[in-house]
């Protein structure tokens, strides 16, 4: 007999679902819950996690399966290999929601890749889900996730430099619909320049990749820089953009004000 296989995601994509050997994490809970057998003979089901689902998520259902009397009938084989998410170190997010991608793994001295790893509670995915597709900002965000920590992991140097991120420049591409099935992220390092320790410089590419096809393309110019130096450079441009404003508003408020008197001085012409 055949095996059937069926993907699980995160109630946010259960419109991916309809039609498909595909159910939501909702809908694998009701099964597991149910307290009679599901109709025997008909084989075990492998389950396939997909997009959507949090390591909650995964850790809940695996404990409901085990106390489930329905448990003979799914093959959970899968879920005990997940690939690792990305720790808040290397990806910048302090809420583990928000991180959208795995520990990259090094494949050559200037190429990474990494697992493109969705909880649909992130931050892009709390307004709502439109159609079957991911998001085309989820993959921008996951990419530039990736560059951020092959270069946290594999290339800032061991020295007393507290670094931080700044993007110059980024282009994105988008091939095809993703899907909320597995995908990976290739990272290549295209150029750096890494003479000044306080300021490194990359110029990166991400390709996010699915069912054998390019997805998505992107490509990121930025630098690590000395903390302390961006935040001194930082106050500054701050001090003078509200300087500016408010001198903008000012004259705003300039002109409105001789406009009022002039619209009063034609109205009094008018009433002589």
């Amino acid at each position: 007999m055949k095996q059937r296989i069926v993907l699980v995601v995160g109630d946010k994509f259960s419109a991916y679902v309809q039609g498909k050997d595909a159910i939501t994490c909702s809908n694998l809970r009701g099964l597991l819950s149910l307290s009679i057998s599901l109709v025997p003979g008909q084989g075990r089901t492998v389950l396939v996690p997909g997009q959507g689902l949090s390591d909650e998520n995964v850790r809940q259902l695996l404990e409901q399966a085990a106390q489930s009397p329905n448990l003979g009938q799914f093959d959970f084989t899968l879920w005990h290999s997940l690939p690792t998410r990305a720790p808040a170190s290397l990806t910048h997010k302090h809420r583990p929601e928000n991180t959208l991608i795995s520990v990259p793994v090094r494949q050559t001295v200037d190429s990474f890749t990494m697992h493109l790893l969705i909880d649909e509670q992130c931050e892009l995915m709390q307004d709502h889900q439109s159609g079957q597709h991911v998001q085309g900002m989820i993959l921008i965000e996951a990419a530039r996730q990736g560059m951020l920590a092959v270069v946290e992991q594999y290339f800032l140097p061991d020295n007393k430099v507290d670094y931080a991120f700044v993007l110059n420049d980024m282009s994105v591409k988008y091939n095809n619909f993703a899907f909320p099935v597995s995908a990976t992220i290739e990272c290549r390092i295209l150029e750096q320049s890494t003479d000044n320790p306080r300021k490194l410089s990359f110029v990166t590419e991400a390709v996010v990749q699915q069912c054998g096809m390019d997805v998505s393309s992107l490509t990121f110019t930025f630098a690590a820089m000395d903390k302390a130096r961006i935040g001194k450079r930082e106050a500054t441009m701050a001090a003078k953009a509200q300087q500016a404003h408010l001198a903008f508003v000012d004259g705003q408020l300039q002109a409105q004000s001789a406009a009022a008197a002039y619209a009063e001085m034609l109205q009094r012409v008018d009433n002589f």
